[in-house]
């Protein structure tokens, strides 16, 4: 793997969690005088490159690269295939917005077609630019009218996206799937208690976790999992939790923890199936050590992501506000009894690991090749058009009002032909009233 060095590229990655409410908040701070002498730091250090969170909600990160006048890259989960000009089309590429499959029935590609124009447009708007005197501070160092141009000159788009959990679609050179960046080898080295609990369980332990954000779930949700769980024969169950104040009743086969080494823990043979929130990390780590899963999707794309497992057969989803103790119960007997899902899931895997590169060693590799060559070999010329053009609504236009001339003219023409026959006609039926008489 590739090492950053200061002789290749000087990279400096920070992650930012910001809630939706807030985002305007800190795009206002970002924009503030009180700013230009952290940016001016920033600029000393001498970047090669910026990777930035590229969803829409973070479009004001693309002002730091820009006033520090070096290439970025946008690295997200969801895009606008319109502002990266790729044709995704939402007959066969379903939105993250409702839990579809690339395969459709004509009602779902209505709802497509309805969440594509959300996403696009509806949703943005609640998120504007800031004013005219922020954003001319930026302009000092390179004119654009809007965020919306700064990241559709980014020199790449690295997706949290693989075919073989996701769905095959089209791809323009500077786009570049990195989905399971956190799936790794394991470590082989479990916490003592962790191992010891996995190594008593007679057929196999379960693991579930709803991620780093979800460490409580209400008393009610807990206990149906807890009384699932403790039916289950010759199985253990290690579960991610910390309900502070609420007691809950576990049985023995159970161990509870506020923290875990979830792709440890997954990687461990005796982990026969993961109960997930159905976060995109979480499923490609899963997918990487053939482990099914089972998804109660709580917010944003995790239903998308929940859909995925019904379609590939890798497991199944889930509603976390309408279930029972026994359904779960019957569902966790199904996935185990039935070897089609960890056949499915094991054939994922052995396509994952096929890869020439693992997703770290691409991402790494692109990065090293924008901070050497730059992008502009890699943007499409459509990058560059405006969007009527690039949708052939002028050409559209066009080829309409010709056919419209043309049809017209034609309808002239054959007016006037048939106002020709007609009077010849009339003036030979006149003549022979001519002569009669």
């Amino acid at each position: 793997m590739p090492i950053f060095t200061p002789a290749t590229c000087r990279l400096r990655a920070k992650t930012h969690s910001t809630r939706l409410y807030r985002s305007q908040e800190w795009c206002q701070q970002l924009t503030s005088d009180d700013n230009d002498g952290k940016l001016a730091e920033l600029e000393r250090e001498k970047f090669n490159v910026a990777v930035l969170d590229g969803t829409f909600i973070s479009k004001c990160l693309y002002l730091i690269p820009h006033r520090l006048r070096i290439p970025w890259i946008s690295y997200t989960d969801v895009i606008d295939p319109l502002l990266v000009r790729v044709p995704w089309f939402p007959s066969f590429v379903p939105s993250a917005l409702y839990p579809l499959s690339e395969q459709m029935t004509f009602a779902e590609r209505l709802k497509n077609t309805a969440a594509f124009f959300i996403l696009l447009f509806l949703l943005p708007m609640q998120f504007p630019d800031p004013g005219h005197e922020a954003m001319d501070k930026f302009r000092r160092y390179g004119y654009f009218n809007s965020l919306d141009e700064l990241a559709s000159k980014s020199a790449l788009w690295f997706l949290t996206k693989d075919n073989v959990l996701d769905y095959p679609r089209p791809m323009m050179p500077n786009m570049v799937d990195i989905g399971g960046l956190t799936a790794r080898r394991s470590t082989g080295k479990l916490p003592p208690d962790i191992k010891s609990f996995i190594d008593g369980a007679k057929k196999g332990v379960i693991l579930m976790t709803f991620g780093s954000m979800i460490s409580s779930i209400p008393a009610h949700m807990a206990e149906k999992f807890s009384v699932a769980f403790g039916r289950l024969d010759g199985y253990r169950a290690i579960w991610k939790l910390n309900n502070s104040g609420n007691v809950l009743e576990l049985p023995d086969n159970v161990m509870i923890s506020p923290w875990l080494p979830q792709n440890d823990i997954l990687a461990h043979p005796s982990v026969k199936l993961f109960i997930t929130h159905s976060g995109n990390n979480g499923q490609y780590e899963a997918i990487y050590h053939a482990v099914p899963m089972i998804g109660f999707p709580l917010l944003a794309d995790q239903y998308y992501n929940a859909k995925r497992l019904d379609h590939k057969g890798y497991g199944m989803s889930m509603d976390l506000h309408d279930f029972t103790a026994d359904q779960l119960l019957d569902n966790i007997h199904k996935i185990l009894g039935d070897k089609s899902y960890k056949e499915r899931v094991a054939k994922a895997s052995q396509i994952f690991r096929s890869q020439a590169q693992s997703p770290v060693e691409r991402a790494t590799f692109w990065i090293e090749h924008v901070c050497r060559f730059g992008g502009d070999h890699l943007r499409s010329a459509g990058n560059d058009l405006p969007l009527y053009s690039f949708l052939m609504l002028d050409v559209l236009a066009f080829v309409l009002i010709i056919l419209h001339i043309l049809v017209y003219l034609l309808y002239r023409l054959l007016k006037v032909i048939v106002n020709k026959c007609c009077g010849h006609r009339h003036r030979a039926s006149d003549n022979k009233r001519n002569k009669s008489d």
